[in-house]
């Protein structure tokens, strides 16, 4: 039964707010005989293309006389002087539809480039690069965003490195459209560079000689923002702030200096954490943090963490103080226990650790450390505890373009560590470890993820080495397809002993599908042994599904191993963790 508005009125208002919301239908401006580029800023300019259908013909006519014009200055920046169009514009029943067939001829060339950066001594330095680097280049099409980009580089270098003072005497592009030609000329003039004036802290939260030590230059050097910047990222980056202000005020002649203020908020001192995590490798895993970021105002830290699930169990507590450069260089005192119970060994161990952690050059963490371990363990037929003082060495350098799904990045670590018995310890070994993991971008939405591990070990035999030493391959992280740890050396009774060494590495793909979803496909390969004579590889191919939350890349992957012999035909692998 069909139900009659009693309101005629009402209805006939209705229908008119239906027809004033629909969206109206939209009119065709097509562009020929342009590059994508070349279209998108001719499209940008033109006013034609943001007429609707309904638009009056009048303004459709005259917006279409006014293309010509527009059309040529959105080209005379790709250096389009001498273009031909050819116009048509037509009128429907409901729309207007307008054509332009472009050629745009040959570019105008750069003929004559004349750049001059005068300072009180000639072409200061910091310049120098600049101009050997100089994308102007004579027989160049001229290209407006080009040219544009270099001046405001020029005047970028100079407000950089404290040139105040600078300014343009000369900028100007001469085209000669008849002579395919065109002549630059930029002529700059820096001024004086100044110099750091003083420098004033304002803050309470920790000791002004720790503050003072983060400082990277002193009064009366060279002005470099760099340095600046620098500054800024290291304060914010130590926990003690939450907010770091830096004021710059530049003081003309006499002085010609730049006084820096520094205005410090503390940080939150205390901060807790907690969650659930899940694995394959694991199982259920739940964890528990706290962390005191200003012990005290000389910028003592402490944390302590802890994890439980069923193969592996972790509690430990860490104690880091900043040394003479706290930007560069901390001590930290560690104790942690461990417990893992896994299908190839069960062990405890023990662990007292003072590590010094120190910068090299831009990239590399370098840690010098000392590790006290006491060990129960058994692997297979193995059973023993054992101490072990631990010196050693490792260095790691991260880059990455950031979460959530970075498309280029790596990873690279280096560990060199051993113990002897000259030194107290129960076993003598030397070992050596290389992690490298790098990120590419291929095609668009898409990206190559590739991971390398090698292992060396220097001893005796593989039974006299405590299980957390050994080698195991297999798992989320290892090769897929296999099981934790279960992939190695075996005993005569076949139960995975580990190896002396190993050597591990992967190729995978992933491809964006809608938002932060993602498909992969990857081939991992490796194995742990004993002697270099008896590597036996084992590989495994596999797809799965990435979903780039908020707290980092969920991974769900079914891995298939190649070998025939191999004790499942496919495993499940979900895990969480960062890409590097």
């Amino acid at each position: 039964m069909t139900k009659r508005l009693k309101n005629p009125g009402l209805c006939s208002l209705l229908a008119a707010l239906a027809l004033l919301a629909a969206p109206p239908s939209t009119a065709r401006v097509e562009l020929s005989g342009l590059d994508r580029e070349e279209q998108a800023n001719v499209t940008a300019l033109l006013e034609l293309d943001d007429e609707p259908c309904d638009a009056p013909e009048w303004r459709i006519r005259q917006r279409f006389a006014e293309s010509d014009r527009q059309i040529r200055a959105a080209l005379e920046v790709y250096g389009y002087y001498s273009l031909q169009i050819e116009s048509a514009l037509e009128f429907g029943e409901s729309c207007w539809d307008a054509r332009f067939n472009i050629t745009p001829g040959d570019p105008v060339r750069l003929r004559d480039i004349t750049v001059m950066i005068d300072g009180p001594d000639g072409v200061p330095p910091e310049f120098q690069r600049l101009l050997q680097q100089s994308p102007l280049q004579a027989g160049e099409p001229l290209h407006h965003p080009t040219y544009e980009t270099f001046r405001k580089r020029i005047a970028d270098v100079a407000s950089r490195f404290g040139y105040f003072e600078s300014e343009y005497l000369t900028r100007r592009i001469d085209v000669f459209p008849r002579e395919q030609a065109a002549d630059i000329t930029l002529e700059f003039r820096t001024g004086p560079r100044y110099r750091f004036g003083d420098i004033e802290f304002d803050q309470y939260v920790v000791r002004e000689s720790l503050a003072r030590r983060y400082l990277n230059f002193s009064p009366g050097d060279p002005y470099d923002g760099r340095t600046v910047g620098e500054l800024y990222e290291d304060l914010l980056i130590s926990g003690y702030f939450d907010r770091v202000d830096i004021v710059t005020t530049p003081r003309p002649a006499p002085d010609l200096d730049v006084p820096i203020k520094i205005v410090l908020t503390p940080s939150k001192a205390r901060t807790y954490t907690a969650g659930v995590g899940f694995g394959t490798d694991t199982g259920v895993k739940f964890r528990a943090g706290f962390e005191h970021r200003r012990l005290n105002r000389k910028g003592h830290q402490f944390e302590a963490d802890a994890s439980y699930s069923d193969v592996v169990q972790e509690i430990g507590a860490a104690y880091r103080l900043p040394l003479r450069n706290p930007r560069d260089e901390w001590l930290n005192f560690d104790l942690a226990y461990r417990g893992e119970d896994t299908d190839t060994s069960v062990t405890d161990r023990v662990k007292f650790g003072i590590k010094r952690f120190k910068r090299r050059g831009k990239h590399w963490l370098e840690t010098q450390f000392l590790d006290l371990t006491w060990e129960d363990y058994a692997v297979g037929l193995d059973q023993d505890e054992v101490i072990l003082p631990i010196p050693g060495l490792g260095w790691t350098r991260v880059s990455s373009e950031g979460p959530p799904r970075p498309l280029r990045g790596q990873r690279i670590t280096l560990k060199i560590s051993g113990s002897a018995e000259l030194i107290g310890a129960d076993v003598d070994f030397l070992q050596g470890d290389a992690l490298a993991k790098f990120l590419w971008p291929l095609w668009d939405g898409a990206r190559l993820r590739t991971r390398a591990e090698v292992g060396l070990t220097l001893a005796e035999a593989v039974t006299q080495l405590p299980a957390s030493v050994r080698y195991f391959a297999g798992g989320d992280t290892s090769i897929r397809g296999y099981d934790f740890r279960t992939l190695g050396p075996t005993d005569e009774f076949g139960i995975v002993t580990g190896g002396r060494h190993q050597l591990i590495g992967s190729v995978e793909i992933d491809q964006t599908v809608f938002g932060s979803w993602a498909v992969a496909a990857f081939i991992d390969g490796g194995n742990a042994f004993d002697d270099f004579d008896d590597i036996d590889p084992q590989f495994s191919v596999g797809a799965g599904i990435r979903w780039f939350s908020p707290l980092g890349p969920i991974r769900v992957d079914i891995g298939v191993p190649l070998a025939s012999d191999a004790p499942d035909d496919y495993r499940l692998h979900i895990s969480l963790g960062p890409d590097l």
